[in-house]
């Protein structure tokens, strides 16, 4: 994309999700799967405005703040962006841009417009209308280089860690609240994973360094009836997205962070259960190899 044609979409991205945002009664912001704390965030003329703080975690991404000039400087690659406080304008390179609303001092921290500054950071950013919730994502090289390494324990491992996004519903787990996570694979696998806590269950796929909830749904655990998915057989209650049919076994893992164990099975296309085991949770690789499941 061309100077003249990102800056455009820079302005019009900016308008579109502050558009969106300004109808919320609270916007939620999700960086690289952290949660903005709302002292960070506002709304101004119906623009999401957010901490610089917030996106210091980006990688590849140098912010600095001059106290004496009032000035952001953001260095990606050498490639340098300039803007000034209470400004609406700023430099990318060479090319002069005009902000949707100028930045802002706010309680010691320099506020700017949310879109702005995460393409500035060459960040994937999506606004979730659903859940009013905007995602700014940016993989480091470290769980790229780890989800393409030929050891399946190691690339499922980053797999969980990539900045997930969404553009569905948002379901909070209901019942009785335990410490236990489930994760699912199709067997021999890790570019999509399931992901179940108490009665909520999520799908997602991996594409362009981020995973992208495809299918959310809740569930009566204590009805049962047929599905696509083997080791879901219960009731759905309600749902979002596209519900997956997936082939094969699937490799199921349960983090029990109590006591710091993952029990381990497969399970085949009648739902059973194979080769069942329990082994402590290694910090270092969070999944392991499961016997005879076939890679």
């Amino acid at each position: 994309m061309g100077s003249v044609s990102k800056i455009a979409c820079i302005s019009v991205l900016s308008l579109s999700l502050g558009t969106g945002a300004a109808q919320a009664s609270s916007t939620h912001i999700i960086v690289n799967n952290s949660i903005v704390t709302s002292d960070e965030t506002y709304q101004s003329h119906g623009i999401t405005m957010v901490s610089l703080n917030a996106v210091q975690s980006l990688p590849g991404v140098s912010i600095t703040w001059n106290n004496s000039t009032k000035t952001v400087a953001i260095d990606r690659n050498g490639e340098k962006t300039l803007l000034k406080a209470e400004k609406k304008s700023a430099t990318l390179g060479s090319k002069n841009i005009t902000l949707p609303v100028a930045t802002t001092l706010k309680n010691g921290r320099i506020m700017v417009p949310l879109r702005f500054i995460a393409d500035s950071s060459s960040a994937y950013v999506s606004w979730n209308p659903k859940s009013q919730t905007a995602y700014i994502a940016k993989a480091n090289n470290e769980i790229k280089s780890k989800y393409t390494s030929d050891e399946l324990n190691v690339s499922r491992g980053a797999a969980i860690k990539l900045p997930k996004v969404s553009n569905l519903k948002d379901f909070t787990p209901k019942g009785y609240e335990n410490l236990n996570t489930d994760y699912y694979f199709p067997e021999g696998k890790s570019n999509s994973f399931f992901i179940q806590e108490m009665d909520v269950i999520s799908y997602y796929k991996i594409s362009n360094d981020r995973s992208e909830l495809i299918w959310i749904a809740r569930f009566d655990s204590t009805k049962k009836e047929s599905s696509s998915l083997s080791f879901l057989p219960y009731k759905l209650v309600e749902q979002d997205g596209q519900k997956p049919t997936i082939q094969g076994r699937i490799t199921h893992f349960n983090f029990m962070a109590a006591i710091g164990e993952i029990s381990y099975n497969l399970i085949d296309n009648n739902g059973k259960e194979l080769n069942p085991g329990q082994k402590p949770v290694d910090p270092i690789n969070f999944f392991f190899d499961i016997p005879y499941e076939q890679k």
